[in-house]
């Protein structure tokens, strides 16, 4: 008995596949036909899949596609019980923001250049957590970066923006926001010039917690009161940027604790100028 193809799984896979194999549509759909001949107990979407697997592409290729995002956050590097490293880090495009953990010395360490740039992950896994859907970068997967015009940058990716300073408050984690900068007070710290991290001065010179004796670096702490219809907030920017007084910035930062803390400035704007993200 010839059996017809009732659905679009067939044509679903085939659509992913059909440019890495050199067999006709027609001839997929007849070995599709044949599968579900042999296996009458599997549906048409894994006859498809079984078929697409003999001509050597793997099933997670096909149920969990390759993802394309700009890298909006990473976290520490932490290990497991075990003591194999991972981190955790924020991947964002057009349409979701998706939160996936790294295991592994090449990809944990690759990670540290990546920030902000076009990446593509594949042969991931997808778990269910309390926190919801977490994308797990195993050393079996592959993380590489693409070429920076296949996505707008992160300030413009909707996902990855925050409607106001209030509900930058609400959320864990890193987002998109602009405010007014009602103050701007500048200080100078002194800071390690491997890891940032402050610097005392001793007898035997300045000291990192973590590098020891170090030749420190100065850098710029601009604290900020930033207002936008939901309140004003203090916030800290360690960074270079001038006359930010009176204009509205578009950043990139979190809540710890009351005071927001500022990442990155994409862009800052007169009042006169401004205009809608």
């Amino acid at each position: 008995m010839k059996l017809l193809l009732t659905s679009m799984s067939a044509r679903k896979v085939w659509n992913i596949i059909k440019d890495r194999v050199n067999i006709s549509e027609e001839e997929f759909y007849r070995m599709v036909r044949e599968t579900l001949e042999k296996v009458p107990i599997i549906n048409e979407e894994a006859a498809a899949i079984m078929v697409a697997e003999r001509l050597g592409i793997s099933a997670e290729e096909i149920l969990f596609p390759p993802i394309i995002g700009r890298i909006l956050e990473i976290g520490p590097i932490r290990k497991t019980r075990s003591g194999a490293p991972y981190r955790v880090f924020t991947l964002v495009n057009e349409k979701e923001l998706r939160t996936c953990v790294a295991f592994g010395e090449e990809h944990v360490s690759k990670l540290e250049e990546l920030m902000e740039r076009v990446v593509k992950i594949s042969r991931y896994i997808l778990v269910r957590t309390p926190l919801g859907p977490l994308t797990r970068v195993t050393e079996a997967s592959q993380l590489e970066p693409l070429e920076d015009d296949v996505l707008p940058p992160v300030y413009k990716l909707e996902p990855a923006k925050c409607r106001s300073l209030e509900e930058l408050k609400g959320i864990r984690g890193q987002r998109v926001v602009r405010g007014l900068v009602i103050i701007d007070q500048t200080t100078e710290i002194a800071v390690c010039p491997y890891c940032g991290s402050v610097v005392t001065l001793s007898e035997e010179g300045w000291s990192c917690s973590v590098h020891g004796t170090v030749e420190p670096e100065i850098r710029k702490v601009h604290r900020f009161q930033i207002s936008d219809r939901s309140g004003m907030y203090p916030a800290t920017y360690y960074g270079d940027v001038k006359d930010a007084k009176g204009k509205i910035i578009t950043f990139k930062g979190m809540f710890i604790g009351e005071e927001i803390h500022i990442s990155k400035i994409y862009h800052i704007a007169d009042i006169t100028e401004f205009t809608t993200m």
